[in-house]
């Protein structure tokens, strides 16, 4: 249910705007860059950096937030229209739909011209929504507590080249098409637990005007239907003239995806099988799992702030923040789970000589219809059943951060590296760098940048009005994949319902 409303109300917002691996997606952070270790202060920091809980950056004792709600995608391709971009972004979170996704040949060369840039073989994608469903926070002078409700769903996919050209790639005196294909979904719902204070034996060995803080969020996790799908196909030609196809296999599911392939596999054709399993409404308890997010951040105020000796009366204003966290250390254990597996193997074949007519866009259960229609042979046909996989580990990741603020100007940067590739992250590194500027108190202007290896470039803009009482917050996000051409809006977050008491 909160999905089909945080959408609804994100298209909504998409169509009114005038304008038009991060651990959440917020106003703030997504405006800056997409970062925040050092920055988000709210409830959100339990999933960033929950030692920043402990930071007065603001004068209040409780903080309530309800349904703040962003979204993103890197689409395959970007439309510069607002209504295209939006009918666009329903083709990648909506279940898969026969027919939405046929791509004319001028599409094809466009996907190939922006997506395989400098020869790259594969192209990576992500579709991401999140929803903080609910959040307090409450600080006094001696620590701060937190409890957050949030929902996250993520699809990643990447895809090789050798699906929209039957061309040969060259690699040094290799000759290759690569067919390779990899879509990862996974949906949580989590309740977090925050707590941080200042670690007072650090601080206490110090002259400074400083605080060492930590942080930790433990949480309980309830996750809907799962998909990690990997298939590594490549076609090598050989000095001979040979062709010989290298690939591997690795298919896990869960829930109605689980439901899906069986149909298929008994003979059900895909498209029906998708159709009779796969709804909308794909969030449907099928595992359960727990999780911590823990950090550190060493505070250092700046001349006249005397912020951490008088922590409930004076806000931070001029400081150095240094911070340091791990996210998502933990595992979901699934029900009705399935495996399939092609161990790697190396055999003759020949060059295929069709291309897809679909874009894949990582639709949920677009990859059982894809490789159904366009492969020359169906892996799934041919795998065998591996060792049934009950438990997956959560998307863990390490951020770094630092941030000068001056007043009304605050300067900052964070990195990023997911540990393992998943729906949510992947092992690139990312960095994000982001300003904040406020002409008047109330109202900061923010914008920020992310940099990622064979990731296009994202560009964030937002601001807010923050009151005494209350705040409205949102955030644009845009992506260029070459400084050329127009950049197009790829993501939007909104938080109206924040409160401070």
């Amino acid at each position: 249910m909160w999905r089909k409303t945080s959408i609804l109300l994100l298209m909504a917002l998409l169509s009114y705007i005038s304008v038009s691996a991060q651990p959440i997606l917020t106003p703030q952070n997504v405006a800056l860059g997409g970062g925040g270790t050092t920055y988000i202060t709210d409830y959100n920091a339990n999933f960033i950096n929950p030692a920043n809980l402990f930071i007065s950056d603001r004068i209040r004792n409780l903080d309530v937030g309800l349904l703040i709600t962003g979204t993103y995608f890197n689409g395959v391709q970007n439309f510069s229209d607002l209504e295209e971009q939006r009918t666009n972004l329903e083709d990648y979170v909506y279940a898969f739909n026969p027919g939405s996704y046929t791509i004319s040949s001028a599409d094809r060369e466009e996907i190939l011209e922006e997506n395989y840039i400098r020869n790259r073989s594969t192209s990576l994608h992500q579709t991401r929504l999140d929803v903080t469903i609910l959040g307090l926070k409450i600080r006094n002078s001696k620590r701060a507590m937190s409890f957050v409700v949030r929902n996250r769903i993520s699809s990643s996919f990447e895809v090789g080249r050798g699906w929209y050209s039957n061309d040969l790639q060259t690699d040094g005196n290799t000759s290759f098409m690569d067919r390779s294909l990899t879509h990862r979904y996974q949906s949580l719902y989590e309740f977090s637990l925050g707590f941080a204070e200042s670690f007072e034996f650090f601080t206490d060995m110090t002259p400074r005007l400083d605080e060492f803080i930590l942080g930790f969020a433990p949480k309980f996790i309830l996750a809907g239907s799962n998909l990690d799908a990997r298939w590594k196909n490549e076609y090598v030609q050989l000095q001979n003239g040979d062709i010989q196809q290298i690939q591997d296999f690795n298919y896990q599911d869960s829930g109605i995806f689980t439901d899906a392939t069986a149909s298929y596999l008994s003979g059900i054709p895909a498209q029906t099988a998708l159709s009779r399993n796969i709804t909308d409404e794909l969030f449907n308890p099928q595992g359960i799992g727990a999780g911590l997010d823990i950090g550190f951040t060493y505070l250092l105020t700046l001349g006249s702030d005397f912020s951490t000796l008088d922590e409930l009366d004076q806000r931070t204003q001029k400081s150095l923040r240094i911070a340091f966290s791990i996210t998502d250390i933990g595992f979901v254990t699934y029900d009705n789970t399935s495996h399939y597996v092609i161990e790697s193997d190396t055999s003759n074949s020949t060059l295929p000589t069709n291309v897809s007519s679909d874009a894949f866009v990582g639709a949920p259960g677009q990859f059982l219809d894809f490789i159904d229609q366009f492969s020359v042979v169906n892996p799934l046909r041919s795998a065998t059943t591996g060792t049934e996989i009950t438990s997956v580990l959560l998307p863990t990741a390490m951020h770094a951060g630092i941030l000068l603020e001056l007043n009304r100007i605050k300067l900052m940067g964070d990195l990023s590296l997911g540990i393992t590739n998943n729906a949510f992250n992947s092992t690139k590194l990312v960095a994000s760098a982001g300003v904040e500027i406020r002409p008047l108190k109330f109202l900061p202007i923010r914008a920020g940048t992310q940099l990622a290896t064979e990731l296009p470039n994202y560009f964030s803009f937002g601001t807010a009005i923050e009151t005494k009482i209350w705040d409205l917050s949102v955030a644009t996000q845009f992506v260029s994949r070459t400084f050329n051409e127009n950049p197009t809006l790829s993501g939007v977050t909104v938080a109206a319902l924040q409160f401070h008491f």
